[in-house]
């Protein structure tokens, strides 16, 4: 039974492929085939790097590569959840 690919139209997702020890943003992402090869392909968001020197920039990644993903709604809502977690790690030195 074949499924449908995911709709990330509009979405932020992290992608972390195997053997990869950070994972990669990409915006707006979907499926194309480049040469009998599947690939997850969007653009590289804004502030997803502290220099932002790839930022509007096309990117692909390789469908088979992919260990998992998280879906964000926007690149404001991954900024947000990223800097909570952030505030909690601090707290936690501070004790």
């Amino acid at each position: 039974m074949k499924t449908p690919n995911p709709d990330f139209t509009d979405k932020v997702v992290s992608v972390l492929c195997v053997n990869e020890d950070t994972s990669q943003l990409i915006f707006n992402p979907s499926f194309e085939e480049i040469s009998n090869r599947v690939f997850l392909s969007g653009t590289v968001p804004k502030d997803s790097s502290e220099d932002n020197w790839m930022e509007g920039l096309q990117t692909s990644i390789a469908w088979e590569t992919v260990q998992d993903f998280v879906v964000f709604d926007s690149m404001e809502d991954y900024l947000q959840r990223l800097h909570k977690t952030d505030k909690k790690k601090k707290a936690k030195k501070k004790k």
